[in-house]
């Protein structure tokens, strides 16, 4: 799946300008048309006219969207993926699944309905994007928020009162960075002076 994801995010992320520049015509078309080749994607066959929608065609394969984001990329072994961008911006996500799993991504205030049981929530937290992965037995979530000057101490003292035991910590400066887990769950915790502000990225995902 994992390359398949990644054309998947290359031409989807080509998409998604295409949709903010099809005013500008025939230009946009060459110059997105350029953009995907330089990223490795050999000849590129580019449609803006597809019911108000994208296609893209390219040596290693295919991607179809429509006005409303929905798009399926066909890779060259004729693997598909399918998912959806926000292309009218109500909550800048962007969905993807395929037959072995699925990622989603957008500024959500909450913590994804799929935050595992085992991993203490962020009180403290203000989120301001999520994005949660799954890949078989592999799940993965990353949590970004603003956070107060006392959030590292207290959200790691709920990991270890959880049974997390700490494995690495790094310090340097406006950063702090913890890395804890119980065996089932790794879980990375980073927080990073900005100014008189603080935001912490928190990263978990299924231990090996």
């Amino acid at each position: 799946m994992a390359r398949t994801r990644s054309h998947a995010c290359a031409l989807t992320i080509a998409a998604v300008g295409v949709f903010a520049l099809t005013a500008c015509g025939d230009s946009a078309e060459n110059g997105i048309e350029q953009l995907i080749e330089s990223q490795g994607g050999g000849d590129v066959d580019l449609d803006l006219d597809t019911d108000g929608g994208v296609s893209i065609q390219t040596e290693d394969g295919a991607m179809t969207m429509d006005e409303d984001g929905n798009f399926v990329i066909t890779d060259e072994n004729g693997d598909v993926v399918s998912g959806n961008v926000d292309v009218d911006g109500d909550g800048d996500g962007i969905t993807i699944e395929s037959e072995d799993g699925s990622f989603s991504s957008d500024q959500s205030t909450e913590l994804p309905d799929s935050w595992p049981g085992e991993v203490p929530e962020p009180d403290g937290l203000a989120i301001l994007t999520t994005s949660a992965m799954t890949d078989g037995d592999t799940a993965g979530f990353e949590v970004i928020g603003e956070v107060g000057g006392d959030f590292l101490d207290e959200y790691t003292s709920a990991l270890e009162a959880a049974g997390f035991e700490l494995e690495s910590e790094f310090t340097a400066e406006a950063m702090d960075e913890r890395g804890y887990t119980n065996g089932t769950w790794n879980v990375g915790v980073g927080v990073f002076e900005t100014g008189d502000n603080a935001q912490a990225t928190i990263t978990v995902f299924t231990s090996e």
